[in-house]
Protein backbone atom coordinates (compact mmCIF):
# COMPACT_ATOMS: atom_id res chain seq x y z
CA UNK A 1 0.00 0.00 0.00
CA UNK A 2 1.33 3.43 -0.91
CA UNK A 3 2.23 5.75 1.91
CA UNK A 4 -0.14 8.70 2.12
CA UNK A 5 1.14 12.22 2.35
CA UNK A 6 0.54 13.76 5.76
CA UNK A 7 0.02 17.29 7.02
CA UNK A 8 0.06 18.01 10.75
CA UNK A 9 -1.86 21.09 11.87
CA UNK A 10 -0.45 22.50 15.09
CA UNK A 11 -2.78 25.00 16.83
CA UNK A 12 -1.01 28.24 17.65
CA UNK A 13 -2.38 28.22 21.22
CA UNK A 14 -4.13 25.84 23.60
CA UNK A 15 -7.21 28.06 23.94
CA UNK A 16 -10.42 26.70 22.38
CA UNK A 17 -10.55 29.46 19.76
CA UNK A 18 -7.23 28.27 18.35
CA UNK A 19 -8.34 24.65 18.65
CA UNK A 20 -11.51 25.30 16.63
CA UNK A 21 -9.52 27.13 13.95
CA UNK A 22 -7.26 24.08 13.68
CA UNK A 23 -10.31 21.93 12.94
CA UNK A 24 -11.41 24.41 10.28
CA UNK A 25 -7.95 24.03 8.72
CA UNK A 26 -8.25 20.23 8.72
CA UNK A 27 -11.65 20.40 7.04
CA UNK A 28 -10.37 22.81 4.40
CA UNK A 29 -7.43 20.51 3.65
CA UNK A 30 -9.62 17.40 3.55
CA UNK A 31 -11.79 19.04 0.92
CA UNK A 32 -8.92 20.40 -1.16
CA UNK A 33 -6.84 17.21 -1.08
CA UNK A 34 -8.60 14.04 0.12
CA UNK A 35 -5.49 12.05 -0.82
CA UNK A 36 -3.57 13.79 1.99
CA UNK A 37 -3.94 12.69 5.61
CA UNK A 38 -4.60 15.91 7.57
CA UNK A 39 -4.37 15.62 11.36
CA UNK A 40 -4.06 17.87 14.40
CA UNK A 41 -0.87 17.49 16.41
CA UNK A 42 2.61 18.89 16.86
CA UNK A 43 4.96 16.31 15.41
CA UNK A 44 5.58 15.30 11.83
CA UNK A 45 7.66 15.89 8.73
CA UNK A 46 5.33 18.65 7.52
CA UNK A 47 3.82 20.74 10.32
CA UNK A 48 1.85 23.92 9.71
CA UNK A 49 -0.15 26.35 11.81
CA UNK A 50 -3.75 27.21 10.95
CA UNK A 51 -4.40 30.59 9.43
CA UNK A 52 -7.46 32.81 9.78
CA UNK A 53 -8.11 32.27 6.07
CA UNK A 54 -8.91 28.63 6.87
CA UNK A 55 -11.94 29.45 9.03
CA UNK A 56 -14.31 28.81 6.12
CA UNK A 57 -13.34 25.15 6.31
CA UNK A 58 -16.03 24.80 8.98
CA UNK A 59 -18.58 25.28 6.22
CA UNK A 60 -17.37 22.01 4.66
CA UNK A 61 -18.99 20.00 7.44
CA UNK A 62 -21.82 17.82 6.19
CA UNK A 63 -24.98 17.71 8.34
CA UNK A 64 -24.30 14.23 9.74
CA UNK A 65 -20.76 14.99 10.84
CA UNK A 66 -21.84 18.36 12.22
CA UNK A 67 -24.56 16.72 14.30
CA UNK A 68 -22.12 14.17 15.73
CA UNK A 69 -19.75 16.97 16.74
CA UNK A 70 -22.59 18.92 18.34
CA UNK A 71 -23.64 15.92 20.42
CA UNK A 72 -20.05 15.26 21.51
CA UNK A 73 -19.53 18.91 22.41
CA UNK A 74 -22.76 19.08 24.39
CA UNK A 75 -21.92 15.88 26.25
CA UNK A 76 -18.50 17.26 27.11
CA UNK A 77 -19.71 20.31 29.01
CA UNK A 78 -23.42 20.09 29.85
CA UNK A 79 -25.99 17.89 31.48
CA UNK A 80 -29.49 17.75 30.12
CA UNK A 81 -30.84 20.22 27.59
CA UNK A 82 -29.34 23.46 28.91
CA UNK A 83 -28.36 25.96 26.24
CA UNK A 84 -24.73 26.70 25.51
CA UNK A 85 -23.68 30.34 25.30
CA UNK A 86 -20.04 31.02 24.54
CA UNK A 87 -18.35 34.25 25.56
CA UNK A 88 -14.74 34.56 24.48
CA UNK A 89 -12.18 36.62 26.37
CA UNK A 90 -9.33 38.60 24.84
CA UNK A 91 -6.99 35.59 25.05
CA UNK A 92 -9.24 33.19 23.16
CA UNK A 93 -10.58 31.37 26.22
CA UNK A 94 -14.26 30.48 26.52
CA UNK A 95 -16.55 30.29 29.53
CA UNK A 96 -16.52 26.48 29.36
CA UNK A 97 -14.48 23.82 31.18
CA UNK A 98 -10.82 23.62 30.24
CA UNK A 99 -9.09 20.68 28.58
CA UNK A 100 -11.33 20.51 25.52
CA UNK A 101 -9.50 19.04 22.57
CA UNK A 102 -9.85 20.53 19.11
CA UNK A 103 -12.82 18.46 17.97
CA UNK A 104 -14.70 18.81 21.25
CA UNK A 105 -14.16 22.57 21.20
CA UNK A 106 -15.56 22.68 17.68
CA UNK A 107 -18.54 20.60 18.74
CA UNK A 108 -19.24 22.98 21.62
CA UNK A 109 -19.08 25.95 19.24
CA UNK A 110 -21.44 24.26 16.78
CA UNK A 111 -23.90 23.41 19.56
CA UNK A 112 -23.88 26.91 21.04
CA UNK A 113 -26.98 29.05 20.66
CA UNK A 114 -24.80 32.12 21.08
CA UNK A 115 -21.13 32.76 20.36
CA UNK A 116 -19.70 36.16 21.22
CA UNK A 117 -16.19 36.60 19.87
CA UNK A 118 -13.65 39.15 21.09
CA UNK A 119 -10.42 38.22 19.32
CA UNK A 120 -10.09 38.52 15.55
CA UNK A 121 -10.25 34.74 15.23
CA UNK A 122 -13.16 34.48 17.65
CA UNK A 123 -15.17 37.05 15.71
CA UNK A 124 -14.43 35.18 12.47
CA UNK A 125 -15.54 31.90 14.07
CA UNK A 126 -18.76 33.48 15.30
CA UNK A 127 -19.50 34.90 11.86
CA UNK A 128 -18.82 31.58 10.15
CA UNK A 129 -20.90 29.56 12.62
CA UNK A 130 -23.82 31.96 12.16
CA UNK A 131 -24.07 31.21 8.43
CA UNK A 132 -27.04 28.98 7.70
CA UNK A 133 -27.25 29.35 3.92
CA UNK A 134 -24.16 28.02 2.16
CA UNK A 135 -25.17 29.73 -1.07
CA UNK A 136 -25.06 33.27 0.33
CA UNK A 137 -22.25 35.52 -0.86
CA UNK A 138 -20.33 35.64 2.43
CA UNK A 139 -20.32 31.86 2.65
CA UNK A 140 -18.96 31.58 -0.88
CA UNK A 141 -16.22 34.10 -0.07
CA UNK A 142 -15.16 32.19 3.05
CA UNK A 143 -15.16 28.87 1.20
CA UNK A 144 -13.06 30.29 -1.62
CA UNK A 145 -10.59 31.83 0.82
CA UNK A 146 -10.20 28.58 2.76
CA UNK A 147 -9.76 26.69 -0.51
CA UNK A 148 -6.96 29.01 -1.63
CA UNK A 149 -5.25 28.65 1.74
CA UNK A 150 -5.52 24.86 1.64
CA UNK A 151 -4.15 24.63 -1.90
CA UNK A 152 -1.17 26.77 -0.91
CA UNK A 153 -0.39 24.31 1.91
CA UNK A 154 -0.74 21.36 -0.46
CA UNK A 155 1.61 23.02 -2.96
CA UNK A 156 4.19 23.49 -0.20
CA UNK A 157 3.77 19.88 0.92
CA UNK A 158 4.26 18.56 -2.62
CA UNK A 159 7.30 20.79 -3.11
CA UNK A 160 8.93 19.55 0.11
CA UNK A 161 8.06 15.93 -0.65
CA UNK A 162 9.44 16.17 -4.18
CA UNK A 163 12.72 17.51 -2.81
CA UNK A 164 13.11 15.13 0.13
CA UNK A 165 11.32 11.95 -0.90
CA UNK A 166 10.43 11.94 -4.60
CA UNK A 167 9.61 8.22 -4.51
CA UNK A 168 6.64 8.83 -2.20
CA UNK A 169 5.32 11.49 -4.57
CA UNK A 170 5.79 9.21 -7.59
CA UNK A 171 3.89 6.41 -5.84
CA UNK A 172 1.08 8.81 -4.96
CA UNK A 173 0.74 10.05 -8.54
CA UNK A 174 0.68 6.48 -9.83
CA UNK A 175 -1.99 5.54 -7.29
CA UNK A 176 -4.15 8.55 -8.15
CA UNK A 177 -3.85 7.80 -11.87
CA UNK A 178 -5.04 4.25 -11.26
CA UNK A 179 -8.01 5.51 -9.23
CA UNK A 180 -8.99 7.93 -12.00
CA UNK A 181 -8.83 5.14 -14.57
CA UNK A 182 -10.95 2.89 -12.35
CA UNK A 183 -13.56 5.61 -11.89
CA UNK A 184 -13.65 6.27 -15.63
CA UNK A 185 -14.12 2.55 -16.35
CA UNK A 186 -16.88 2.30 -13.74
CA UNK A 187 -18.64 5.33 -15.19
CA UNK A 188 -18.49 3.84 -18.70
CA UNK A 189 -19.90 0.50 -17.49
CA UNK A 190 -22.75 2.15 -15.58
CA UNK A 191 -23.60 4.45 -18.47
CA UNK A 192 -23.71 1.53 -20.91
CA UNK A 193 -25.88 -0.50 -18.53
CA UNK A 194 -28.36 2.29 -17.90
CA UNK A 195 -28.17 4.09 -21.24
CA UNK A 196 -31.79 3.28 -22.07
CA UNK A 197 -32.99 4.69 -18.76
CA UNK A 198 -30.88 7.81 -19.24
CA UNK A 199 -32.36 8.40 -22.69
CA UNK A 200 -35.90 7.83 -21.41
CA UNK A 201 -35.41 10.30 -18.57
CA UNK A 202 -33.86 12.85 -20.94
CA UNK A 203 -36.89 12.68 -23.23
CA UNK A 204 -39.15 13.72 -20.36
CA UNK A 205 -37.03 16.61 -19.12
Amino acid sequence: MNKRLRIVINPTETQPTSQALAVAAVLALEWAAPYVNSVIGNDGQFVIQPDLDAVGGLLRLDPERSERLKLAGRDAITEGESEIRIFEDDKGNWNVPDQLDSWWATGVALAATEFVGVTVTGIALAETLAISNRSEQRSIELLEKSQRWALEQIDDLLRVTAANNPRVLADLLLSLSSEVETLADTHAILRARYQTDIETISEHL
